[in-house]
């Protein structure tokens, strides 16, 4: 999804995995017919009631990365902005995202808020592809999420030419692979075109970003 889709004047991408329920064939069916690529996997009848519960709790946390996002961009961009101002910016994209649910929108959101308060477009007029993943922290730490493989194979599908992933192998708290680590593997097993860029915070994904000639440059000399 263009973060220009809720309403910011960027040209980098979020990725959004939607969850569902399915009761029947034909309700399967039907959801199989308009999204071919969706993975479907048996649970128990509590699992819906559990899953209404978390999504509450899913969208506290999305509202709560938006305003990290807001404060974080408006830092970073140095551009003055009162309190109000900043208080009106984040309730306006909590209305403008009351669809979607989950904090892995808080990166590409405060991207997209830089390009909009700095004028930049790190896309350079459509050029690159950019899109990405992870939530943004009080601290403009840049924290994990879910749905790796998934976010990528949407990320390639669409055509993304670079994907930047939480750098959290050092600070992952759950068991299996981190964000980092796995985003690199499938990028492997699955022969991706697109480049996987861990990063740790949203300054250094800015500075990325901005200096993203100079990377390539260093990648391929020739």
């Amino acid at each position: 999804m263009s973060i220009q889709d809720i309403g910011v004047k960027g040209s980098v991408h979020f990725v959004y995995v939607r969850e569902g329920f399915t009761r029947n064939r034909y309700e399967k069916l039907s959801v199989r017919r308009s999204y071919p690529d969706a993975q479907f996997t048996r649970v128990s009848a509590s699992a819906k009631e559990a899953s209404d519960d978390m999504l509450d709790f899913e969208k506290f946390l999305k509202d709560d990365t938006i305003r990290h996002a807001v404060d974080s961009a408006a830092d970073i961009s140095d551009q003055p902005s009162s309190v109000d101002q900043l208080e009106d910016r984040e309730n306006k994209l909590i209305e403008e995202t009351s669809q979607y649910y989950g904090n892995s929108i808080g990166l590409m959101l405060g991207i997209g808020l830089y390009e909009e308060e700095k004028h930049v477009d790190f896309s350079k007029l459509g050029k690159l592809t950019i899109a990405g993943t992870g939530t943004l922290e009080e601290d403009q730490s840049v924290g994990s999420v879910g749905a790796i493989r998934d976010k990528l194979r949407t990320a390639e599908a669409e055509g993304a030419d670079i994907f930047l992933v939480p750098k959290d192998q050092e600070t992952f708290m759950y068991e299996g692979l981190s964000n980092e680590e796995e985003a690199l593997q499938v990028a492997g097993e699955l022969h991706l075109r697109l480049r996987v860029v861990p990063v740790a915070t949203l300054e250094e994904a800015i500075h990325y970003l901005s200096n993203y000639s100079k990377y390539e440059l260093e990648l391929d000399p020739q």
